[in-house]
């Protein structure tokens, strides 16, 4: 068998050994390490058996691959009361439609879609960014300019692009800058590493894991506040294939076809106070801000970052 032909149920009914010398040849063939190995990770009542790989800093986990739905059905979800408190508030103030139109018309349609055994990234990044030396001139300027001293910052940034990160003792430890790059270019820099970035069905697919519901974890959502006003919670958490992936509205992410992105709307909802369930439902599975994707694709779209999910085709 292939690798890129393992299904879901395929991975599932391996025993440990199997799963062992599977995730080997996989390794052998793609010159990968395998820094973890398996391990059994449980999400939002789901149990599942994680294949952990590195390349060149980067790790990848095993997503298989099959025959599965993707999509929601607006139709039966069953909002809870505060999301539907939420929602009626942001409908009367903005002129939205019933909450089940809301839905539909905010996520793709439910279709079958077969797609192959691959290895994703456990997190995703930007592919204009470059390392800089911890002396590099840009460094030393930005450092240069904190009058008052590195006493308590962790990180700083630059309007130019620059981040630079200090470890305790106020030292550098990681600088990286972003470089001027349209969406081919930084697609054409990640196929120039051997890998690329997702398809809309593939990036739904890692993110939901199979979840029928409006999100991976489920239907429901907090109702005292956005995303991005709650650092734990079960969006913050590795997903079933552990992925960290559609955490925060604001860090959207591109795949194969620009005009479509997934994970967040750019934090839109959230920054224009729209209401919680709408920025919530920014990271629903199918989530689709249509316009948003359009307008990022567009002359006129602003690019802060450009994050994207890598693949390793197992082909």
């Amino acid at each position: 068998m292939s690798h890129a032909d393992l299904t879901f149920a395929q991975w599932n009914s391996f025993s440990d050994s199997t799963a062992r010398r599977f995730v080997e040849e996989i390794a052998d063939r793609h010159g990968l390490a395998v820094p973890v190995g398996l391990q059994d990770t449980v999400y939002a009542g789901r149990s599942h058996r994680v294949a952990l790989f590195e390349r060149d800093g980067m790790r990848f986990a095993l997503v298989p691959g099959g025959l599965p739905t993707l999509g929601h059905d607006a139709a039966r979800f069953r909002p809870s009361p505060g999301q539907s408190a939420s929602y009626a508030d942001s409908a009367e103030e903005y002129g939205l439609p019933p909450l089940t139109d809301y839905v539909d018309a905010m996520t793709s349609p439910v279709r079958s879609v077969e797609l192959p055994a691959m290895l994703v990234a456990t997190e995703a990044f930007d592919p204009r960014e470059v390392s800089l030396a911890p002396d590099h001139p840009r460094v030393r300027t930005l450092v240069a300019s904190q009058r008052d001293g590195l006493a308590g910052i962790s990180m700083l940034r630059s309007a130019g692009g620059l981040t630079v990160e200090f470890d305790q003792a106020g030292q550098v430890t990681t600088a990286r800058a972003t470089a001027d790059m349209s969406y081919d270019e930084a697609m054409a820099q990640l196929a120039s590493a051997g890998l690329r970035t997702t398809t809309p069905d593939e990036w739904e697919w890692a993110c939901g894991a199979g979840a029928t519901t409006l999100f991976r974890w489920g239907d429901d959502c907090p109702d005292d506040g956005y995303p991005y006003d709650h650092s734990t919670g079960t969006h913050r958490e590795a997903n079933l294939w552990g992925l960290a992936i559609g955490q925060d509205p604001y860090r959207h992410e591109t795949t194969t076809e620009p005009t479509v992105v997934c994970g967040g709307d750019g934090g839109s909802t959230t920054c224009g106070g729209s209401g919680f369930f709408l920025g919530w439902l920014a990271l629903a599975t199918a989530y689709r801000d249509r316009d948003f994707g359009r307008w990022l694709a567009s002359d006129d779209g602003y690019v802060d970052e450009m994050l994207t999910r890598p693949v390793i085709e197992l082909g």
